[in-house]
């Protein structure tokens, strides 16, 4: 297995329907397929309206297809809300963090802080649609953490450095392969999806979302032969 954390989006998705609303990351090759490239992704800072399902994305799961080791979205974008207002702020918010992160970095800026200055700056607020909060602490998160690796080659730490936390002795091996513990347990609690050829899907792994963000909302990989990919979301 072949690790590379934090992959640029384009790498990841064949188009950018979904920027600002997946992030990506991680992406992994496996002996078993020596010329597939999966990939890792989280929708999390946005919450869930189920008025929107389809039988390609729901509260449960979101199926892709692949082109050229890249995720193609076929899926209703609306179910995530607020997916417009996100849309709208990710470059601001990724311009600022191009500028201003490692000074954020070095700070140790704190989670809220870094809250209220964007609300401020962008001039947001949270309401039904669009949760302000929980979506600039999770493109925080995210953020912090990716520098954090670029910098110091560190994984997970972002809690030690913006709130404080002490360090983990435990250190994670990032991906969770169907030989972990940690996996085999997630397998005799999840609810399979229900559509068409479920069966021919092939377990990937499984990566542990608070070591990603706050939010602990972990991802499972299945990818089938005929290039579908299926992201099931799993709360530890």
């Amino acid at each position: 297995m072949t690790i590379k954390l934090y992959p640029e989006f384009n790498d990841v998705f064949a188009d950018e329907t979904l920027k600002g609303i997946f992030f990506p990351l991680c992406s992994l090759t496996l002996e078993k397929y020596p010329n597939k490239i999966f990939h890792f992704i989280s929708s999390n800072g946005l919450w869930i309206d189920e008025n929107h399902q389809t039988e390609q994305n729901t509260f449960n799961y979101a199926l892709f297809d692949i082109q050229e080791n890249k995720y193609r979205f076929n899926g209703n974008i609306q179910l995530y809300k607020g997916f417009e207002q996100a849309k709208n702020i990710f470059d601001e918010l990724q311009k600022d963090m191009d500028n201003n992160g490692k000074s954020y970095l070095e700070k140790k800026t704190k989670t809220d802080d870094y809250i209220k200055k964007q609300k401020q700056n962008l001039n947001l607020k949270t309401d039904d649609e669009f949760d302000a909060d929980y979506y600039l602490q999770t493109f925080y998160e995210f953020s912090i953490n990716r520098l954090n690796f670029k910098y110091k080659n560190e994984f997970g730490a972002f809690r030690k450095i913006i709130d404080g936390w002490s360090n983990s002795n435990k250190e994670s091996p990032i991906i969770y392969d169907e030989t972990s513990n940690e996996l085999k347990e997630t397998l005799n609690h999840y609810d399979k999806p229900k559509f068409e050829n479920i069966e021919t899907f092939d377990l990937i792994g499984k990566i542990v979302g608070f070591e990603f963000f706050t939010d602990g909302n972990d991802t499972i990989l299945f990818y089938n032969n005929s290039d579908k990919i299926l992201c099931l979301n799993f709360y530890s």
